[in-house]
């Protein structure tokens, strides 16, 4: 499932995001400012979050188990393991 979810963003969601990104479409680029501004607000560089999932990932596959929810608020990043 997991190998699933990565072909497709790299075949299917990353291209398309590119894409709406270069052609500057308002909505992407207001995803773009938002995520920046959380950041920013989170005081986390993006790249030790990324570090950090990948971890959570690695641990949950390890267990036994790789199912989670994740939800965004402008608040946190709240991650559940079901």
């Amino acid at each position: 499932m997991l190998q699933d979810l990565n072909f497709n963003f790299q075949t299917v969601i990353l291209p398309e995001a590119l894409t709406a990104f270069q052609a500057e479409e308002p909505s992407v680029l207001s995803i773009v400012n938002d995520l920046d501004g959380l950041l920013s607000w989170v005081g986390t560089p993006l790249d030790n979050i990324i570090e950090m999932l990948e971890q959570l990932v690695v641990n949950a596959t390890s267990l036994g188990g790789a199912a989670f929810t994740m939800s965004v608020s402008s608040l946190y990043i709240n991650i559940t393991w079901v």
